[in-house]
């Protein structure tokens, strides 16, 4: 495992807070909400192809992937989960 790189496991931003009105980018991917007081103006996924380039050259890329895409489907889990099942 490859975990000095700086970026291991961290192709996706977090999503556990949501930023709104900010670009918010892991390595590879990232997304963009923009709102007018409680209306959605824009939602969009981005990716930076040229990062994505160099993540295809890396021989760390698949357990990486995986490293990412677990950590994302854990933090949408948590956000998920009712607040009133916490203890």
């Amino acid at each position: 495992m490859n975990s000095e790189r700086e970026c291991y496991g961290k192709m996706f931003p977090s999503v556990v807070e949501m930023t709104l009105n900010k670009p918010m980018a892991g390595k590879v991917f990232g997304y963009e909400m923009y709102y007018s007081g409680q209306v959605a103006q824009m939602r969009r996924t981005t990716v930076n192809d040229d990062a994505w380039q160099e993540c295809l050259k890396c021989s760390h890329l698949d357990a990486c992937y995986r490293l990412s895409t677990g950590r994302m489907l854990m933090e949408l889990a948590v956000k998920a989960t009712p607040e009133s099942l916490y203890g």
